[in-house]
């Protein structure tokens, strides 16, 4: 049996996970709305029986790191962690707009990526799909609404969710580009996150940290 490498891809409401073993893999979409941290170890336990391999054998932890969720980056990321601790695996963090493009795009096509920040802001990012890579042609930022129409480049499909189109305030002629169908998925995590691993090795565990942009807001309840 060789090493088993296991990615989480938990930043959007549709989390996935994916699990390899020699030539083999298997992806597996949770339903969203469901409590990831509930979730994501009993299905990487029955993907890794799956393929004729024990938890114990899990050598490789690929994580998205975001912008996204911060429920679903905790969890995620804990449980990424957790998995690094108790199978002595190797982990690496791609942030997960990375991962989106990387699975839509094709080689030499540009793509940009708008997620809701709340507060009437916009998560913003550009980038370049290569072939066993992506460019990062502006890393994620919070941009108000007036910022992000003067950032989007003239071509390329826009990876939008619905709430942050609407924040943005996108004219017309835009909305033909937009892709409000696609989330970053754990086997595209897969493939790039092992090229990454191949090139440049694996990171210390402490290294890899949610991408969240911008400081928690903490609401008081109303009595």
């Amino acid at each position: 049996m060789s090493a088993i490498t296991v990615a989480l891809e938990t930043s959007a409401r549709s989390a996935s996970v994916a699990v390899r073993s020699d030539e083999r893999t298997l992806e597996l979409a949770l339903e969203p709305g469901r409590a990831h941290a509930t979730d994501l170890l009993p299905a990487i336990d029955r993907m890794v029986r799956e393929l004729g391999g024990e938890p114990r054998e899990i050598a490789l932890v690929l994580v998205g790191t975001g912008p996204g969720s911060y429920t679903g980056l905790r969890v995620g990321i804990a449980t990424a962690l957790g998995l690094v601790r108790g199978c002595g695996a190797r982990i690496r963090g791609v942030p997960s707009g990375e991962t989106l493009c990387f699975g839509e795009l094709q080689p030499g096509e540009p793509g940009s990526v708008l997620l809701d920040a709340r507060a009437g802001e916009v998560y913003f990012a550009h980038y370049r799909r290569a072939e066993d890579e992506v460019e990062v042609l502006r890393a994620p930022t919070v941009l108000r609404p007036e910022e992000v129409r003067a950032s989007l480049p003239g071509q390329g499909p826009i990876f939008a969710e619905a709430s942050a189109v609407e924040a943005a305030r996108l004219p017309d002629e835009l909305r033909g580009r937009l892709r409000l169908d696609a989330a970053p998925r754990a086997g595209a995590l897969l493939a790039l996150g092992m090229a990454r691993v191949d090139r440049s090795g694996a990171q210390d565990p402490r290294e890899v940290q949610p991408l969240y942009l911008r400081p928690f807001a903490v609401r008081s309840r109303k009595r």
